[in-house]
């Protein structure tokens, strides 16, 4: 197992709730133990609060040097503070949206918070607020929370087709930015959820409309793996996983059959059970052993890694920019006038 690896499955341990607390003092107590990376890897993948946390019930942040334990500390109250904030501004903006009929629900980090999955909401860190609306009703809700407060805007310098949110609406009395979905997934892959049956589906939890469990997991899925790319890069999200343990997918038998009925789950869901305990019982078939072989060699040297994610990078981006210019007037324009401007 590569260095990278090996720490990921240490912040993996940290974070499952099937480690022995036992098993896990044994491990953090040893003096060759190295917290820096812990640290580094722990950062990238936006679980340093839940590092804390998860530590703090286990009585272990004595196994922790104090520098390290001050800091973590500061972090995950700074974040705590940031997500009571961000709990006040959705249940704000939920009053607005529910007084003036506009079907709506909650996603990612808010949903989870509101649904108060973690036992402290320090754990999980949000960004913006992300809302799905009713299609019919999405530029009555934008001009709505324009007019509410959120007068400032942030988007694309092209018109950008078939998006899956409106331009970022931004206020200077709260601290989080609001991106209104129309879809969920890019265009390609708009099939893989159903818009209508995910907002009918919703369920309200303390007067906040968040999506049913089914709809969550498989929306907390398949955002890693397509519009984050983990699917394309074969690449791992902690924080990702932590949400989905967090609300006991592992537990739901029927959901994860269903789940690996698509590829983009498999994959997931392989890494995901290389990692965490939790997703042990799963059986890998050929499709995931084989994800897991090229994830094995991708990691297994750090100039691999370097190598293959540059290269594919390059595909990326060559091949999305290349598209846009065949199939986006304002993008072309926008890209000709950046080039007569320098």
């Amino acid at each position: 197992m590569t260095n990278s690896a090996l720490t990921i499955h240490y912040i993996a341990d940290i974070l499952s709730f099937k480690t022995l607390t036992k098993t896990l003092e044994e491990m953090l107590s040893n003096p060759s133990f190295d917290w820096e990376v812990i640290v580094v890897q722990g950062s990238k993948h936006l679980v340093l609060p839940a590092l804390y946390c998860r530590l703090k019930e286990r009585n272990l942040l004595h196994t922790l040097p104090t520098d390290l334990v001050d800091y973590l500390k500061e972090i995950t109250n700074i974040n705590r503070a940031r997500n009571v904030r961000i709990l006040n501004q959705v249940r704000s903006i939920s009053k607005i949206l529910n007084a003036n009929n506009i079907n709506h629900v909650f996603l990612k980090g808010t949903a989870l918070l509101a649904l108060g999955c973690y036992k402290d909401n320090a754990e999980r860190m949000v960004g913006d607020i992300d809302i799905l609306i009713e299609t019919s009703q999405a530029q009555e809700a934008f001009n709505l929370l324009k007019n509410s407060g959120y007068n400032k805007t942030s988007g694309f310098a092209y018109d950008k087709k078939d998006f899956r949110h409106l331009d970022r609406l931004i206020s200077e009395e709260e601290l989080a930015a609001i991106e209104l979905h129309t879809g969920l997934l890019n265009k390609k892959n708009w099939a893989l959820i159903d818009i209508p049956g995910f907002i009918q589906n919703k369920r309200i939890v303390n007067n906040i409309a968040i999506p049913n469990k089914e709809s969550l997991i498989k929306h907390l899925i398949l955002s890693w793996q397509l519009n984050d790319h983990g699917h394309y890069y074969n690449a791992v999200s902690l924080k990702s996983i932590y949400d989905l343990i967090s609300i006991k997918t592992h537990e739901e038998q029927v959901l994860l059959d269903n789940l690996l009925k698509l590829k983009y789950a498999k994959s997931y869901l392989e890494l995901a059970k290389f990692y965490f305990t939790e997703f042990q019982n799963i059986e890998s078939n050929n499709y995931m052993v084989f994800r897991k072989l090229m994830y094995d060699l991708k990691t297994s040297y750090k100039p691999i890694t370097i190598l293959i994610n540059l290269t594919l990078y390059c595909i990326q981006y060559l091949g999305e920019r290349i598209f846009l210019i065949c199939t986006n007037k304002s993008y072309t324009i926008h890209i000709l006038k950046k080039a007569f401007k320098n």
